[in-house]
């Protein structure tokens, strides 16, 4: 019987990977985003710590954190790591649109859309857990705006990795970085704005 249960989970998991892959695949019609092995093994890490966190945490059911609980862990550890709070509800809502199980097409996981090595770094455990998901996402943040200073750079390292800013100490010539660090900006100038009226 307990074997069963272990070949039911294994073949689950296995057809989820696949079909993460080919969803991927379809979203992007770049042969690349289906064959990359940095964004195969990635989103099978993201994949197998989803499956690890459904199993002993949150069950089938995928008890999520609500939108209030999520603001107030964000409010919580922006004070810890001294980030703007209103910056990083922003970046949750451009990241995952509030959404604690989001995996994206390179294998970013939960609601501040860490990579599997990135988290690790961290030294943080379960991804799709909100607390520690949002935790280990400002820490990193907060790593990014104290090394690149000006925000516009700190959000280009989070999203394409420090290593593409320190290059030319400029947002890097990604389509999908400049579209993030001028949504992301937008919507946070509008919001300050706002706030200072």
């Amino acid at each position: 019987m307990l074997i069963k249960i272990y070949k039911t989970i294994l073949y689950s998991f296995i057809i989820f990977i696949l079909t993460i892959n080919i969803c991927s695949f379809l979203t992007t019609f770049n042969p690349k985003s289906l064959i990359n092995p940095f964004h195969l093994k990635s989103r099978t890490i993201s994949c197998y710590l989803l499956s690890k966190h459904i199993i002993f945490k949150s069950g089938i059911f995928l008890n999520k954190a609500s939108k209030n609980e999520i603001i107030s862990l964000i409010d919580k550890y922006s004070k810890k790591y001294n980030v703007d709070p209103d910056l990083i509800k922003i970046m949750v809502e451009v990241e995952s649109e509030y959404n604690q199980f989001a995996i994206s097409r390179t294998g970013a996981m939960g609601l501040m859309q860490i990579m599997p090595a990135t988290f690790n770094d961290m030294k943080h455990t379960d991804p799709f857990d909100a607390e520690r998901n949002i935790s280990a996402g400002i820490k990193y943040f907060s790593i990014q705006k104290r090394t690149f200073k000006k925000l516009e750079l700190a959000l280009s390292a989070y999203n394409a990795g420090p290593s593409h800013v320190y290059k030319n100490h400029t947002v890097p010539n990604f389509i999908e970085t400049k579209s993030y660090v001028s949504e992301i900006m937008s919507k946070y100038r509008k919001l300050k704005a706002i706030d200072s009226d």
